[in-house]
């Protein structure tokens, strides 16, 4: 369905159209607001953040050591993400299908890569595993000290 108000395809858009706004159009001829697309991502981003956090503090308080911490972080991290998929209606194909229009478009063929499936599920699930880590290690080994050693 094409929006009116986008001006897609020549129409002139109506009277106080978004004519100024950040909407754009994929190729295939869907209408999607990038300022929509950047606060979803930050709030997903503070929420994974918060969550790794929190993640830390488990472990610390579980007393996790060497790779069974970090293994507990992998998999914390993609149940967070998964949670994330579920709350958005298992569409996270289309979100990463917007994310790689709005940092760069792949073309390959003539045709646009479509970065959905598994691909794009395992990519979406571990999204922001380096940015989380350094936050969790920091509370991993604070309340593992906390707990443990004093």
């Amino acid at each position: 369905m094409i929006d009116p108000m986008a001006n897609i395809g020549g129409q002139p858009a109506a009277q106080g159209g978004p004519q100024g706004t950040d909407a754009s159009t994929t190729p295939e001829g869907e209408v999607f607001d990038f300022n929509a697309l950047q606060r979803n991502m930050q709030k997903m981003e503070s929420i994974r953040s918060f969550m790794g956090i929190i993640n830390g503090c488990c472990a610390g308080i579980l007393g996790l050591t060497n790779t069974t911490g970090i293994v507990f972080f992998v998999t914390m991290h993609m149940a967070v993400g998964l949670c994330i998929w579920i709350k958005m209606n298992l569409s996270g194909g289309s979100l990463a299908k917007y994310r790689r229009d709005l940092c760069s478009t792949t073309v390959v063929k003539g045709k646009y890569v479509s970065s959905t499936g598994v691909k794009g599920i395992i990519s979406f699930l571990l999204e922001g595993l380096q940015n989380c880590f350094m936050s969790y290690m920091l509370f991993w080994t604070l309340f593992y000290g906390l707990v443990y050693l004093f």
